[in-house]
């Protein structure tokens, strides 16, 4: 290590740059007086005392002679091992009260900068869904139409046989057989005007997909972030029951609620 890194070095631990020079002019040479500490280190006479006085305060450098008349004090350094340990210790002491502290203190703000891609486009969306599907491991949630559905098939298959758990619902009728747990969404009036364009999908319970492709400006995001995956799969599951629900009873749920369940579905 050069000098030069060296001073700039122990400036960072709280040296000044005359205090590193008289340390390191005494670790190259000891016991040294005053006068030839300057010589040895560069540091201009009068500075130098001033220096020795803070650098014996923090026991980084002793006296080793008081002095007398004919002799003037002799200065020896801390082995450069002690120091180094020392400042070890004290940047170890000071990491940890740091640490605990920024970690307290970020928890007063729990902001989730978890990730969140928007992409631009039908096909480009579709692709980043495959990739995705392409990818999971453990499990796969997808409420769509059946024209996305006939796009994603291969994947999904390709998933269904690597052991992936797939679950889907389809607001209309599926072309191709499909052979995982998959539901039908009730047809109506009403799923044709609120799902139209509406794809959600949930991976492995890491990642969502949230297409949007009605009108002109198709698009989609993804996201890690955990209360978006949630709701999402949750989305999914209520649509599943909700839609188990009528085609278990739907000669009560009409008499209720009307032929499209416009008494219910009108509320709000």
């Amino acid at each position: 290590m050069k000098t030069d890194k060296a001073l700039s070095t122990l400036k960072k631990y709280g040296f000044t740059e005359y205090e590193a020079k008289i340390y390191m002019a005494l670790l190259e040479r000891h016991p040294l007086n005053g006068n030839e500490i300057a010589t040895q280190s560069g540091v201009p006479n009068p500075k130098v005392y001033e220096a020795l006085k803070r650098l014996t305060d923090r026991n980084v450098i002793f006296n080793v002679s008081e002095g007398t008349v004919v002799n003037k004090k002799l200065y020896s350094p801390l082995p450069y091992d002690e120091l180094l340990q020392s400042l070890k210790a004290e940047f170890e002491e000071d990491h940890e009260l740091l640490d605990d502290y920024f970690k307290n203190l970020s928890t007063k703000n729990n902001v989730d900068w978890s990730e969140l891609y928007h992409i631009s486009g039908y096909a480009a969306s579709l692709e980043a869904l495959k990739e995705l599907i392409n990818g999971a491991a453990d499990n796969i949630y997808i409420s769509c139409w059946n024209e996305e559905l006939i796009h994603l098939m291969h994947e999904l298959k390709e998933a269904e046989s690597r052991g992936v758990k797939v679950v889907s619902i389809s607001f209309d009728q599926p072309e191709a057989p499909v052979t995982w747990h998959h539901y039908h969404h009730h047809v109506g009036a009403f799923s044709d005007k609120r799902h139209i364009g509406e794809l959600s999908c949930a991976v492995d319970d890491r990642r969502v997909f949230i297409l949007h492709s009605a009108g002109a400006d198709t698009h989609s995001i993804i996201s890690s972030h955990a209360a978006l995956i949630r709701t999402t799969i949750n989305y999914i599951r209520h649509d599943i029951y909700i839609n188990q629900v009528v085609k278990d009873f739907p000669k009560e749920l009409v008499k209720q609620y009307g032929d499209q369940f416009e008494r219910l579905l009108n509320r709000f």
